[in-house]
């Protein structure tokens, strides 16, 4: 199973999304401004869906809130990306939102994994 993993997926997705957001922290880490997410996206291969990008008052609610209680807004931009889909043993996606304020500086990073199991 294990190897079955490592040939779909990066390591950095790998464990809860808990670990995820730390190592994408290392990444990308908090105070950066959004041009380092984009360049950190390019090179990794993460999608930026620029659709839904937006700006949004500081605790508002993102479509994260429900499974990460501490994903609310800091004032600045949401950005939603996927970093990463592979499809062994199941259908997965890695997903998260990346939550700047209104100074243009990284303060959180929520992930969620959700799994098209049958």
């Amino acid at each position: 199973m294990a190897l079955t993993l490592a040939s779909c997926a990066p390591t950095y997705v790998w464990g809860d999304a808990q670990r995820v957001e730390k190592r994408l922290v290392e990444m990308v880490p908090l105070g950066s401004p959004p041009a380092l997410l984009i360049t950190t996206a390019k090179q990794r291969g993460w999608r930026i869906d620029r659709r839904n990008t937006y700006r949004s008052p500081t605790g508002s609610k993102t479509y994260m809130h429900d499974t990460h209680l501490d994903c609310r807004s800091k004032g600045g931009l949401v950005v939603p990306v996927l970093i990463e889909q592979y499809h062994a043993p199941f259908a997965t996606a890695v997903e998260s939102m990346w939550l700047f304020d209104q100074q243009h500086q990284l303060r959180e990073v929520c992930v969620r994994k959700t799994v098209d199991a049958l």
